[in-house]
């Protein structure tokens, strides 16, 4: 028996090749959508609640004690404790007498031991920021020792913990008369003469924040300083309470042709972080001496942002620098 032929088939179209098209159903879009958000979701309050578990089981008491065992990581404790005072809403635990007492003997005796070994001097330079951020008069005499205490090269660090404790704790206690302490004037003296510029640097900004008119005339004084780093510290610590004596090196960091600021810095990068925070330090400093000072004469200052604004500066800066000149000008009209 003969086969029979075969037809040939029509060929298949590119619509015919593909499955049904149909609506997605609820399971899927429930797969597809809903699963991952509720996942995502418990992940977020799982670690929230630990971020809160973490917090709320903060003891500052333990950190005290943990900074009392001679073991490597100490420092680290110093810089949990400080963060935990800088918490807002800690304001009852900087306060904290008993716990100042502490820290307060701690620091002497490891002063008093007198170890150079990195970790050690680590420690006591952490230790000293931690007492910074007390609002007590009584932290204010073991930081001063701190400064004047320079038996070896490595104390170097020490000293400018102190001397960066001193800036935090010094505005926080005002109302007892800091400007006043002997102890603490001949310190800072001492350590804006220091050979050390970086020491220098510091104790420019601890004139600036006491602003008594003894620090003021020490800050006048320092803007002749030979290195440009404690001229620049010396003038916004004058601009800070208005003293005129500031302008002339305000305008001088407003200036982009002014590179003497740079020249300590070798990668191009570096040199660009340093003039931005030039340019952001001297448009604060010039906000706030305008502020404390309306009649003072402030067109070397308008001049140097004109200098500035001409340069294409960064859009942040330009903006701010605008904003700046414009209250200048109102205040001249």
């Amino acid at each position: 028996m003969a086969d029979t032929p075969q037809r040939p088939q029509p060929p298949l179209s590119p619509n015919d090749a593909l499955p049904p098209v149909e609506p997605p159903s609820a399971g899927f879009i429930v797969q597809l959508f809903v699963i991952p958000a509720v996942i995502v979701a418990i992940i977020i309050i799982v670690w929230a609640t630990f971020n809160w578990l973490a917090h709320m089981g903060s003891d500052p008491r333990a950190h005290v004690e943990a900074l009392k065992r001679n073991n490597e990581g100490r420092w680290q404790e110093a810089v949990n404790l400080a963060n935990e005072l800088n918490r807002t809403g800690n304001e009852a635990l900087r306060r904290d007498e008993a716990m100042l007492r502490e820290l307060t003997t701690l620091l002497d005796s490891e002063m008093t031991a007198a170890s150079m070994e990195d970790k050690d001097v680590s420690f006591r330079m952490y230790l000293c920021r931690t007492i910074g951020e007390f609002y007590q008069p009584a932290a204010l005499p073991p930081l001063v020792k701190a400064v004047e205490t320079n038996r070896a090269p490595s104390e170097r660090d020490v000293r400018l913990g102190a001397l960066q404790a001193l800036a935090r704790l010094l505005p926080n206690i005002t109302k007892d008369k800091p400007e006043n302490d002997p102890n603490l004037r001949r310190a800072l003296e001492a350590a804006s003469r220091d050979e050390d510029p970086v020491v220098r640097y510091h104790a420019a900004y601890d004139f600036g924040v006491l602003g008594d008119q003894a620090s003021q005339d020490r800050l006048e004084v320092m803007l002749n300083d030979a290195n440009v780093d404690v001229r620049m510290n010396a003038a916004t610590g004058l601009a800070r309470h208005g003293n005129a004596a500031c302008v002339e090196e305000l305008a001088k960091m407003l200036d982009p042709a002014e590179t003497a600021g740079l020249d300590a810095e070798q990668e191009p990068e570096a040199r660009e972080a340093k003039r931005f925070t030039m340019f952001a330090n001297a448009l604060e400093a010039v906000k706030q001496f305008a502020a404390k000072n309306p009649k003072a004469d402030v067109k070397p200052l308008v001049a140097g942002l004109d200098k500035l604004l001409a340069s294409n500066p960064p859009a942040n800066i330009r903006l701010a620098a605008e904003d700046v000149r414009r209250d200048l000008q109102k205040r001249g009209s």
